[in-house]
């Protein structure tokens, strides 16, 4: 007994013939795929990083702090980071160095505001657990 072979009846068979039509659908659809992806995962990054920035306190640099940090990066930049007064220091000077502006009078300023609404103690102030001699 031999095989019958029919071709199909849309004619994307590569057995007549038809390959082009074949190699034109998966580039196309590949390309769709690529599109739908990248448009996702942009909607996705972009609800994140609304979602995640945390507003800056308000302080008496509040104002200073916005305008000089956020021209090249968002808050949460600056909200993420809990820095000691020397860590923040090198941080403006890093960024001084990149082209932000800020003035030497209001550095000692900016350095308080960032150190108090920012540093290390503001991570997680959990109260120390009592030994079991203090508790009797």
């Amino acid at each position: 007994m031999t095989a019958i072979r029919l071709r199909p009846y849309h004619g994307n068979s590569t057995l007549w013939g038809d390959s082009n039509r074949l190699e034109a659908v998966s580039s196309w659809g590949s390309a769709l795929f690529d599109k739908v992806l990248l448009a996702g995962f942009l909607i996705a990054s972009f609800s994140l990083a609304g979602a995640q920035t945390k507003p800056l306190p308000p302080g008496p640099v509040q104002a200073k702090v916005k305008a000089t940090c956020t021209q090249c990066h968002n808050a949460a930049r600056i909200t993420e980071q809990h820095l000691t007064r020397q860590e923040w220091s090198t941080e403006l000077d890093k960024m001084v160095n990149l082209g932000a502006d800020v003035p030497d009078a209001d550095r000692a300023a900016l350095l308080n505001y960032l150190s108090k609404n920012f540093g290390p103690e503001k991570v997680g102030k959990a109260t120390p657990k009592k030994s079991s001699e203090e508790t009797k």
